[in-house]
């Protein structure tokens, strides 16, 4: 049964695209047949970190029902099919949002998984894109207001009745102050991951290949592989006492009498 999973955040800038990219490449380097589908309309930009610069249909024709999903599909040489958003104003402007979850669960009835990279806010697109989805994780920035902003996500999709996988932590860096334990509690939900900080992200995002696939063996890679484990359920999802752990392996160092965690 096909896994349509959106990826949410409160607010922009939190890395949310980055992840949806990275953890769909993961999943298919895994063996598993994945879609990810941009629904950002008024924000597109997934398709570019696959190195999508020009393409004659988009999400945007799809709603606006100028074309059919199966002509919105291009393969990437990692296995990735990928349903890129209109980088047009003139498709910003004149293009609302529809639920197109019919078509997606029709078109990728063959795939495990379909990441959907929703919208920031709370407004028509992201509620749309919500809509559209069975299972979310959230995004966040380890700091209050990021963290409020999220919560306020998590209140809508529990609205939705729909599911919560659990919290990635993005963009985390030393000065970071908020704990995992803390961000846990206050969400009620696993945190999936720790991803830290690194300018290799913006590289890899010039170079338009994720960094899963370009260097598998980065600290980040390392981290969306967690996330990848937590998903298929080949690891059990990292609890909230083995911060400092995270932290110190990320960034340098090991707890005495801990090791490393173990990566799969």
């Amino acid at each position: 049964m096909t896994r349509i999973i959106g990826v949410v955040s409160g607010k922009g800038g939190v890395g949310k695209t980055t992840l949806v990219s990275n953890l769909g490449a993961s999943l298919a380097k895994e063996g598993y047949n994945v879609a990810i589908v941009d629904a950002n309309l008024t924000g597109a930009n997934l398709g570019l970190h696959y190195g999508l610069i020009s393409y004659p249909i988009s999400v945007h024709d799809v709603m606006k029902k100028n074309a059919a999903l199966t002509d919105a599909v291009y393969k990437h040489p990692s296995g990735v099919d990928i349903v890129p958003a209109s980088l047009s104003f003139e498709d910003i402007l004149d293009t609302p949002p529809v639920n197109i979850k019919e078509d997606i669960k029709t078109t990728f009835a063959d795939k495990d998984y379909v990441l959907i990279d929703a919208a920031t806010g709370l407004d028509r697109e992201t509620l749309n894109a919500i809509d559209m989805c069975d299972e979310f994780i959230i995004v966040t920035h380890p700091e209050l207001p990021t963290i409020s902003d999220a919560l306020r996500t998590k209140s809508i999709i529990n609205k939705y009745e729909k599911k919560l996988v659990g919290i990635v932590l993005n963009r985390v860096t030393k000065k970071d102050e908020m704990k995992k334990d803390y961000i846990a509690s206050f969400f009620k939900l696993p945190i999936l991951g720790v991803i830290p900080e690194d300018s290799s992200i913006r590289r890899s995002i010039e170079l338009k290949t994720p960094i899963v696939l370009s260097n598998p063996r980065h600290k980040i890679s390392l981290e969306v592989k967690k996330i990848t484990n937590a998903l298929i359920g080949k690891e059990v999802q990292t609890t909230a006492s083995t911060w400092d752990q995270i932290v110190l392996t990320l960034f340098g160092g090991t707890k005495k009498g801990s090791g490393n965690p173990k990566q799969k």
